[in-house]
């Protein structure tokens, strides 16, 4: 029996040395042990193929339990149970010896030279943990027989713990992979123990490496190696072994409910071929890999070092069941939240125990909600199961309360515990029983004699989670509860997210269910336009025959005819704009071209110089051919332009001329290279080869493609000394030039230098005028003189260092003394320039810099005005120049945030040093506003308060329909109206009367058209027919330009036609007009909305139509972007004109500004005009009165005017006339006289 149970049988001995006999036994313990020690299959004399120890220890508990059983061998007797025990260890045991036997025959085969058989690697005996600290036994013994079947034992001091993360490893693989954080297992290190799989059955491996993060394409992965590779085997092997023995189903009470466990998401999933394992199979040695995924791993830590609670530790190894209820239809019910229901078994699926820490749980666990079980409960149910013991009863007696306190180890930590404990129940027991109340009050006692320095609910609290939380039953009850909580919590979780996502997909439907509504609610429109327009075809045919038909149909064709030559000129002109657009994309293809042909040209040129020949100066290009010309390979182009005459000489060089010339010109014996030929310094003996001619005044390029043996006659040769050299200089002379030839023997460089038979003459004649000649020497170019010549040119050769060049120059005298000349003009103008850039920057500085006054330091500094920035020196371009002192005056600046961005303007005084926020005219204007607040509380006796920023007050005075003069009671009247207009309507908001008043207050004063909008809504059906309502609404309409204009318009002339009819006199719209309207202008003159409500009071209710656009001009002037005004006025002019609905004889006076004349008389007051801008066609003539400033449109008495004003003519200081009109007393031209000054505006 102790090989089967696989216990190390020294602790048992210690222990039974240690054992203490008279100590006295539970009996119930007793008899159950009983049953297994005195069992005839455990007799010594049976036990005789077992080592001698086994039946030794067997006699010492026979005659123990002899001893202390009250009949001293009554529990002999053999019951149903133990024998079946006893069978299925014998089998066990026969089966042991068989795989002993089969192993030793394997070890025998494996022995053979040291060298491992590799289809036993995966053999049972296999050790699979080489961190074990226990020293490797003898093989064939007893010890080394178990560890090769079920591995190395656990360590008696090591605990697991689990590790909040899953990892995936292959069998025989050393690296582990690591599902989730890397915080979660940095905490192992190099040599740490942990396990896989499974806390109980899986081997301890050892850690080899510790974590680390390997970067790729998504992200990271974590992983770790062990020291060895990794064997399923023993885990797979004790499964089998827990299926099949009934020993080890005893011996793991954790295993106990794993037929009851539902099928829920497992813990780690194994990828497998299919075969048959070794650990089940024992015949089958070789099978493929396994992989493991998901699988949860426990770290080894030292029981010392372990901190968790017991229930704790037995969650994490996993041994607490999931479904440990009696009744298993407990939670699978629907419960409902939310008006949601759900079904608790799903809710219960979701719920399972996870693996993962509790910030990437997404599902609550019922982990999370043990220690919210009230304590209460927890003891009421510890007082239940104590009395379930045996005896069952309702009352906890002394015995029963003697094996809990033995259990629990009540007091583990006070002297004296089992007194103290004794003492407890003697002060709490009732007839030497506990009942539920008692029991409450020595656990309180219990606690505060344990934690006397904690409050009592607290130590309460620590006892009972120490001790009692783990009984069986205790322990089942508040794992149910734990998890019930948690299925709670989950369920209306679940519930919630239901209802709202139904309520986002009813939102979801509800916006398909409009869309499809406006769908159906257009294509009805759609129909009932189709439907009018067959209406409308059979009623044309009616009207077919009609005059209106026919004007209608002919203004139709007009405006056909319009919108056709709109279309076809839209169309050429887009033609236009097309054709415009591919010439300009043309062009700018062509100068693509030409610029790609420049650049290529520009790439190709090698050399370029501006050469004097003679007295002409000309610029020198040398280019190569581009790659176009694939046929004149190496061929190069020199071009001579000359200034003077804008002509251009080209030449065409082939490779072997110029090989030729250049080899000649370097006096090189060898052929040069490409790069050699290519320097400037070689090319230029090319430009050398130029020569002129000069033909009827026209100069003349040619090129010398002959070899530098110089045509004329040698006519000297001599040796020179120049620069500490020697050379041999050579000189020839034909009919056009005499040509010096030098060359240096040591170098062998070669120089020439020519000067013309006409520039030699006048050299001689300069010469002779500077008196450096004689009057003999003037024939020196003649033949004869040739000798004297030659003397006198020799003279004058200067052989040099080049300035530029490495190497020597040859040129002549004048020449040298032309250059001396050219480098003295360019220092002079260089001297000069310096001088005038001096004084230009001087003068830009004086312009750049200000001098200012820096009030903290008090004294001045100099401010960049383009950079701004100061410097307390004076900038050295101004040298001794002083700056003006800064002017008293404050001018406008802005400063911008470098990091916001945002400009801020400000105002600066840089003579004081002074800077402010308000500009003089608004300092001005702060005054002037305070100042007339105060006059007018002294005059009115109350500031008058308005919603706007700033009291400007805009005046409009009319003659003939103006309000009466704005006196004090007229003021007071109008503000306390408007004031009790809020108020009675927040009283009494159904009322008609506040309704209007309420609605007028927000339209005219504080322009909130929303709000207006919904009131006037409410009193048009109250009362659509009231004159007042239908005035005030249709002014509202117009200005607000609600809807379509065209209907809008046509439902406001309506509106004012139907109040016309009741109210003709307008008496019921004055005390409106005078309070709203009028004060409206008083308190907010600039505001173009409210003047575009005067406007429209005039324009539609008082019918003046020449002051309704004066106003509409003095809105666009304060703000010409307005549209609403804007709009309205555009409307307002075109219903003007004949045939509109405010039609006048003329049109408005603001057109003769834009109009230009075409006809006047002289003496006459009238002129014809043309209005080139006039919206409406066939009405862009009209005549135009200079003196009573009258328009109309129907051509005028010319000579009846004329003689009307003509005996009223008066001469003036007789320089001018005077036109006085006669008949002052006609009322029209008193009021066209008047309309001249109606505006006044008055600003404080």
């Amino acid at each position: 029996m102790l090989s089967v149970f696989v216990q190390d049988v020294q602790p048992l001995v210690d222990g039974a040395g240690a054992f203490n006999p008279l100590k006295r036994v539970d009996d119930s313990v007793l008899q159950i042990v009983a049953r297994f020690v005195l069992h005839p299959g455990t007799d010594p004399s049976r036990l005789a193929r077992f080592d001698g120890w086994v039946a030794d220890l067997s006699s010492w508990l026979r005659g123990l339990v002899t001893r202390q059983l009250p009949g001293g061998g009554g529990g002999e007797e053999e019951s149903g149970a133990v024998a079946k025990i006893f069978k299925e260890l014998d089998a066990d045991h026969v089966r042991f010896s068989a795989i002993q036997e089969q192993l030793t025959s394997r070890r025998a085969g494996t022995s053979d030279g040291g060298k491992e058989n590799p289809g036993n690697r995966h053999s049972i005996s296999v050790q699979t943990e080489p961190a074990a600290a226990s020293p490797e036994p003898k093989a064939g013994t007893k010890d080394a027989i178990l560890r090769e079947i079920l591995g190395t034992a656990c360590e008696p001091d090591l605990l697991p713990l689990p590790l909040f993360v899953t990892v995936n490893v292959d069998e025989d693989s050393r690296v582990v992979t690591v599902n989730g954080d890397f915080d979660q297992v940095k905490c192992l290190q190099s040599g740490d123990i942990v396990r896989l799989y499974d806390a109980h059955e899986s081997p301890n491996w050892k850690v080899s490496a510790p974590p680390s993060l390997e970067l790729d394409g998504g992200g990271g992965t974590v992983s770790f190696h062990l020291s060895a590779v990794y064997d399923h085997s023993r885990i797979i092997a004790e499964e089998a072994r827990s299926r099949h023995d009934s020993i080890n189903r005893l011996c793991y009470p954790y295993r106990r409910g794993v037929e009851k466990t539902p099928t829920l998401p497992s813990t780690a999933e194994t990828t497998m071929d299919e075969r048959r394992h070794v650990a089940v199979d024992p015949a089958e040695a070789v099978h493929s890999p396994l992989h493991i995924e998901s699988a949860r791993i426990w770290k080894m830590i030292p029981r010392d070092e372990d901190t968790r609670p017991p229930w704790r530790r037995e969650y994490d190894c996993g041994t607490v069941p999931w479904n440990d209820v009696d009744s298993p239809d407990e939670y699978r019910r629907s419960a409902e939240h939310f008006r949601v229901r759900s079904d608790l078994e799903v809710i219960e699926r979701s719920c399972f125990d996870s693996p993962y820490p509790a910030e990437h749980r997404v599902h609550q666990q019922r982990v999370d909600y043990f220690e919210s079980i009230p304590v209460a409960d927890v003891i009421d149910e510890a007082f239940e199961t104590v009395c379930r013991w045996h005896p069952v009863g309702k009352l906890v007696d002394n015995v029963k309360w003697a094996k809990l306190s033995r259990k629990m180890r009540f007091l583990s930590n006070v002297k004296n515990s089992k007194h103290e404990i004794d003492m407890a129940f003697v002060r709490h027991n009732l007839d030497r029983k506990l009942d539920l109340k008692r029991f409450h009050a020595i656990f309180e006692d219990i606690a505060s004699t344990q934690h006397p320095s904690l409050p009592a609910q607290e130590a309460v609290s620590k006892v009972v989670w120490a001790s009692i939380v783990m009984l069986p039953d205790v322990k089942k009850m508040m794992w149910n509860e734990a998890k019930r909580m948690s299925i709670e919590v989950e369920v209306r979780r679940v519930c919630a997210q239901t209802r709202i996502a139904a309520r986002v997909r009813a939102r979801q439907h509800l916006a398909r269910y409009l869309e499809a509504k406006a769908a159906a609610v257009v294509i009805a429109s759609r129909v009932r336009q189709y439907l009018a327009r067959l209406f409308v075809t059979k009623l044309l045919r009616h009207l077919r025959e009609s005059e209106e038909y026919k004007l209608r149909t002919k203004c139709a064709r007009a405006i056909q005819t319009e919108w056709r030559r709109y279309f076809w000129r839209s169309r050429f002109l887009g033609h236009q704009r097309e054709m415009l657009e591919d010439r300009r994309r043309k062009i700018a293809e062509l100068r693509a071209r030409l610029r790609e042909k420049r650049e290529r040209e520009q790439a190709a040129i090698v050399y370029r110089d501006i050469v004097r020949i003679e007295h002409v100066f000309s610029a020198v290009t040398i280019y190569f051919y581009d790659e176009c010309h694939l046929d004149r390979a190496n061929t190069m182009v020199i071009e001579v332009y000359v200034p003077a005459s804008k002509e251009t000489f080209r030449f065409e060089l082939d490779e072997g001329t110029i090989r030729e010339t250049l080899r000649s010109a370097a006096g090189s014996g060898e052929n040069l290279s490409w790069d050699e030929m290519l320097r400037s310094e070689v090319l230029c003996h090319l430009s050398k080869r130029l020569m002129l001619r000069v033909v009827r005044g026209r100069p003349i390029f040619l090129f010398s493609r002959r070899n530098l043996v110089e045509q004329g006659v040698l006519i000297d040769k001599r040796v020179i000394r120049a620069e500490g050299a020697m050379f041999i200089l050579s000189t020839f002379r034909s009919p056009h030039d005499v040509v010096f030839y030098t060359y240096q023997p040591k170098s062998r460089e070669q120089l020439r230098a020519r000067v013309t038979t006409e520039k030699l003459r006048s050299w001689i004649n300069e010469s002779s005028q500077s008196c450096e000649l004689t009057a003999s020497d003037l024939h020196l170019i003649h033949p004869r003189n040739q000798d004297k010549l030659v003397e006198w040119l020799v003279k004058r050769v200067v052989v040099r260092n080049h300035p530029i060049h490495d190497g020597m120059q040859l040129l002549l005298q004048y020449e040298a003394e032309e250059e001396r000349i050219t480098k003295l003009v360019v220092k002079v103008q260089a001297q000069w320039r310096r001088l005038k850039s001096k004084r230009t920057a001087k003068d830009k500085a004086l312009g750049r810099y200000e001098k200012i006054f820096v009030r903290e330091y008090r004294t001045f500094a100099y401010r960049d005005l383009e950079t701004g920035e100061r410097q307390w020196s004076k900038p050295k371009l101004l040298g001794e120049v002083s700056l003006a002192d800064p002017v008293d005056e404050w001018r406008e600046e802005v400063s911008c945030d470098p990091e916001t961005g945002v400009a801020t303007r400000y105002f600066v005084n840089h003579a004081t040093g002074q800077s402010s926020w308000f500009s003089e005219e608004d300092a001005a204007r702060m005054v002037q506003r305070r100042f007339r607040q105060k006059h007018e509380s002294d005059i009115i006796g109350a500031k008058i308060q308005v919603n706007t920023h700033r009291h400007f007050f805009f005046v409009v005075v009319v003659p003939d329909c103006s309000l009466p003069s704005s006196k004090l009671p007229d003021i007071v009247k109008a503000v306390k109206f408007i004031q009790e207009a809020r108020g009675k309507y927040e009283q009494e908001p159904t009322r008609l009367a506040n309704i209007v008043n309420y609605a007028l207050l927000t339209h005219c004063i504080d322009l909130d058209f929303v709000k207006a909008r919904v009131l006037y809504g409410e009193a048009m059906m109250a009362s659509p027919r009231h004159p007042l309502i239908c005035r005030a609404f249709g002014i509202f309409l117009l200005a607000t330009r609600h809807g379509p204009p065209a209907e809008t318009f046509q439902r406001v002339c309506r509106m004012l036609n139907d109040a016309a009819v009741v109210d003709p006199t307008v008496s019921k719209f004055d005390s409106a007009a005078e309070i709203y309207f009028r004060w409206a202008v008083l308190v907010n003159s600039k505001n173009p909305l409210v003047l575009l409500n005067y406007a429209l009071l005039y324009q539609c209710v008082y019918k003046k139509y020449d002051i309704a656009d004066k106003i509409y001009r003095t809105a666009l002037s304060f703000d010409p972007c307005n549209t609403l005004v804007f709009e309205n006025y555009e409307l307002f002019t075109s219903q003007r004109y004949p045939g509109g609905e405010y039609e006048c004889a003329g049109p408005p006076i603001s057109v003769v500004n834009r109009s230009t004349i075409l006809e006047t008389k002289t003496g006459s007051e009238w002129s014809k005009r043309v209005d080139p801008e006039c919206p409406r066609p066939g009405f862009e003539v009209f005549y135009y009165n200079r003196f009573t400033k009258e328009t109309r449109f129907e051509a005028p008495d010319w000579d009846k005017w004329y003689k009307m004003r003509r005996p009223a003519d008066q001469e003036i200081s007789g320089k001018a006339r005077q036109s006085q009109l006669k008949g002052a007393e006609n009322p029209r031209i008193l009021e066209n006289t008047r309309i001249l000054d109606n505006v006044i505006f008055c600003f404080g």
